[in-house]
């Protein structure tokens, strides 16, 4: 039996006896695959505790919609996710007591070269044109108008100094490499989390009537309110105009799109093409490419902000598109050597701190792809 139907199998025969359903042949059954996979004494006790808090424990329902979860698609199966209902949950925990117990089975299941997340990381230009490496260290800077620069522990804060602010705009660029992500807290009191390969333009202190900077790459705003002084973000295709709010701005030049997710409060997006106007309300996003109009959706934000909270949410996406996202941050390159896999569709969840090889083996396991390593270049074929 591989390693794949192992898989199922346990999961199926685990669930069965937490419900009670079981009979004594499967039970048989499940105790000597615990043993063959090193997970005897495994407390299905706390398991079904931790179902039962979430609400979503409940019998020969709960096995039903487990059973519908695991259908093949067409095309490529989709392998669980975690946080959708009690059956997924103890799915996963078989899988995480697998790799914990470094389990080894006899395909290409991704086993060597561990490729860990990106960290802080980031450098900023002066308006002088000096360059300072940002990284976990302590660091005070100022500029030459009196702004105090601050930089520790993954964050850059800018401090204004009343007395020596300055008519002349002074512009500072924090930029991301592959592999980083930083933080900064601009001079009017705005925070903003830069994502891996970002470059962000902005005053060392607004003034004027308007709170004007410059991305490319992705970037998440929580905007300081000022009714007299709307903020705005200039991308490559248009301008996000807000008062106070928190959202989201992804503008890859390899991507040719501009997508703004509202997470709270109103924002406008203008295209500088059409010179469209939309209006978003929280939960919705608009999404430009080239010589296309406007597009506005309704979508679920965490799937686009939940790279700020740790967290990379991944609902039914093309492997392509979540590996691109993938190489950003852990600074990987991908080689394909079955181009059909790149349209394989999977939905779940990665942490966005664990290393790449947890997540690379979940999809494996229940999906028609494998994974190899060399160094930092990730070898994808078809099963």
């Amino acid at each position: 039996m591989d390693n794949l139907k192992i898989y199922v199998r346990l999961s199926d025969l685990l669930y069965k006896d937490m419900l009670g359903l079981a009979d004594e042949e499967e039970k048989r059954e499940l105790d000597t695959l615990l043993v063959t996979c090193k997970l005897k004494g495994l407390d299905r006790e706390k398991i079904i505790a931790r179902l039962q808090e979430k609400d979503v424990f409940d019998g020969k329902e709960a096995l039903q919609r487990f059973k519908e979860l695991k259908r093949v698609g067409k095309g490529h199966r989709r392998w669980i996710r975690w946080t959708s209902v009690a059956a997924s949950i103890v799915v996963l925990i078989v899988v995480g007591l697998w790799l914990s117990q470094e389990v080894k089975f006899e395909n290409n299941m991704v086993v060597s070269g561990v490729i860990n997340p990106g960290q802080s990381r980031a450098v900023v230009t002066l308006a002088d044109g000096q360059q300072i490496i940002l990284e976990q260290a302590t660091r005070k800077i100022e500029e030459s108008d009196g702004t105090m620069l601050h930089s520790d522990s993954g964050a850059l804060v800018y401090t204004a100094n009343i007395e020596k602010i300055s008519s002349v705009v002074m512009y500072n660029t924090v930029s991301i490499p592959r592999g980083g992500e930083y933080r900064l807290e601009l001079a009017d009191g705005t925070k903003v989390w830069l994502n891996a390969e970002t470059e962000l333009r902005f005053p060392v202190n607004f003034t004027g009537e308007r709170r004007e900077v410059y991305l490319k790459g992705e970037a998440y705003f929580q905007v300081k309110r000022d009714e007299k002084h709307a903020f705005m973000v200039h991308t490559s295709m248009g301008v996000v105009e807000v008062l106070g709010t928190s959202f989201n701005v992804r503008d890859y030049e390899g991507e040719q799109e501009v997508v703004t997710t509202l997470e709270s409060g109103k924002v406008m997006y203008v295209s500088e093409g059409s010179k469209e106007q939309v209006i978003l309300e929280p939960g919705y996003q608009t999404l430009e490419k080239r010589s296309s109009q406007v597009e506005v959706r309704k979508v679920d934000p965490i799937q686009y902000i939940g790279w700020r909270e740790g967290k990379y949410v991944f609902e039914d996406m093309a492997l392509e598109d979540i590996m691109q996202t993938l190489c950003r941050w852990y600074d990987i390159d991908v080689v394909y050597a079955d181009p059909t896999v790149k349209k394989f569709h999977f939905t779940g969840d990665l942490e966005r701190y664990e290393s790449i090889n947890v997540f690379l083996n979940f999809i494996e396991t229940g999906g028609d792809v494998k994974f190899r390593t060399e160094g930092k270049t990730i070898i994808i074929d078809k099963k």
